[in-house]
This record gives C-alpha cells, structure tokens and sequence, in this order.
C-alpha cells in the first residue's frame, strides 16, 4: 500500500533514484535510448511517505516518446540488508517514464537502498 505524498514543484531525482533508472536503462531494448534521453528532464512529481517509489514527470516539450512494448519494460530484482528480496520495476506510460516502483516481496518497508551490487536485470524487453 502507498502512502503518496505530492511534490510541488517536482524534484529533481535523488542520486539513489538516479543510480536505479541508470542501472535499469543499462542494457539495450526497444526504447530504452529515448528513456536514457528523458531522464535529462525527469523529475519527481509525488513520492511515497512508506517506500521507496516515486512517479516521474518528463517534460515533453525537450523529449520525445519511447516505442516500448509495455507499460513495464524493464524489472531488477535484488536483496535488502536483511535478505529479503526487493523488485524495482519502470513504469512507462504512453512512452514517458512514469514511475519507479520498489518493494519487498514480504511486504515489509524496504530497509537500506543505496546502491545496485546485490540488483540483477530480471526482465527486459527484446
């Protein structure tokens, strides 16, 4: 469950949100340069006061959309510092980054999110 919380002005991503939509664009698949070219716009319209997730805004007028196949083109799984397995998934919404959602597979409140090293691509288009 989401606890959202809106951001006015949006804020610009912060280096851990950064890192995450960096390692999920790292690998190619259709679109991913256009989404890798949005994030110089993106921003973060409303958070989650519970968890990590957070919806993204682009601006559109310097970007252009990106022919993805799905609303969620790409998914990392990883480990939280006790063990527990954590999934970060991509939104993209009529081909603009939309949202970078993260949770734990217990449910519980996602612990410790400061880097990649324990994150492996388990989707991605192709």
């Amino acid at each position: 469950m989401h606890e959202i919380r809106k951001v006015e002005p949006a804020r610009p991503l912060t280096p851990t949100e950064r890192r995450l939509l960096d390692f999920l664009l790292r690998k190619p698949f259709p679109g991913r340069n256009d989404l890798k070219a949005q994030l110089g716009s993106v921003g973060v319209a409303t958070e989650c006061r519970i968890c990590p997730t957070v919806e993204l805004t682009v601006d559109r007028s310097s970007a252009r959309a990106a022919p993805v196949r799905s609303r969620i083109p790409v998914e990392a799984e990883g480990v939280d510092v006790d063990g527990k397995r954590l999934h970060v998934l991509l939104h993209v919404v009529d081909g603009f980054l939309s949202e970078l959602e993260v949770f734990r597979e217990d449910g519980e409140p996602v612990r410790d999110l400061v880097g990649t090293e324990s994150f492996e691509l388990v989707h991605y288009e192709s």
